[in-house]
């Protein structure tokens, strides 16, 4: 497991980190375990945001553009990437040939970039729209289950010929995907637990009502649904799902899962 992680880290972030073909194998072996990536960027998104907020004053969506640009540099701007490209794939007129053609061009197109740029917006302005006793918690949330609607998107995919997912697509089944949410379900309680901690210790506005027990669930199968969704979507136009996919299903379940918070908040 700890092979897996190592691949893991080395993959989706910019640590520099020595690591084998072994380790690689371990990762597409055991995607299950990537929603424990999802915990780093929840983390810094999390602190930075808050303390942007909180410490310095600086306004939410301004604070949210900061937070973001950091994850995405982190990580390479490789979900971002997969966006774009998917995007091009889907906009493009013609047989699957062609949008299978079109994802796998270097190039970006005006679609893939009108794609990628709506998810990008959605998620900063959703995330500068969430209440700040909640900032914390949604952030953290929304990038781990980031992660599980990745899984999700490998579990209903279809494995492509070749490409660097396709052995990950291959060995992600439902049983793995039942791995991540038990995972995931795991360490969002954990980070609410540490929110009550501080909430009990500290004067940082970090309360959590408990009527979010509610969203949780719902959450959980926003996230779900919404990897299904983009396997069903991949598989209908380009036939499989690649890094690419995932890489959308990461951007898309973000926002997803922040717009599924909005929706609750105001309806409570």
């Amino acid at each position: 497991m700890m092979s897996a992680l190592k691949g893991m880290f080395s993959f989706f972030t910019m640590i520099r980190l020595d690591t084998t073909q072994e380790d690689m194998d371990a990762m597409d072996r055991n995607f299950w375990m990537v929603p424990m990536v999802g915990v780093f960027y929840g983390l810094i998104a999390a602190i930075m945001m808050t303390a942007l907020v909180d410490f310095f004053y600086v306004g939410t969506l301004a604070a949210a553009v900061v937070t973001f640009f950091m994850i995405f540099c982190i990580n390479r701007f490789l979900h971002i990437d997969g966006t774009a490209d998917v995007g091009d794939g889907l906009v493009v007129a013609g047989t699957q040939e062609d949008h299978l053609r079109a994802l796998k061009d270097s190039r970006i197109g005006a679609g893939g970039m009108a794609f990628a740029l709506m998810i990008i917006l959605a998620s900063l302005v959703m995330a500068a729209s969430v209440p700040i006793l909640l900032i914390a918690f949604a952030l953290f949330s929304a990038e781990v289950l980031a992660k599980t609607g990745m899984v999700s998107a490998a579990a209903f995919g279809e494995p492509g010929e070749e490409g660097m997912a396709s052995n990950c697509v291959r060995n992600t089944t439902s049983q793995s995907l039942l791995f991540a949410t038990v995972l995931s379900a795991v360490l969002i309680s954990a980070f609410c637990v540490l929110i009550h901690i501080l909430e009990a210790h500290t004067s940082l506005p970090v309360a959590l009502p408990g009527s979010l027990i509610v969203w949780f669930v719902l959450a959980f199968a926003v996230a779900i649904l919404a990897g299904a969704f983009m396997a069903w979507i991949a598989k209908r136009n380009f036939g499989m799902v690649n890094g690419d996919v995932l890489g959308a299903t990461n951007e898309i379940t973000r926002a997803a899962v922040l717009l599924t918070l909005l929706i609750f908040i105001s309806v409570i």
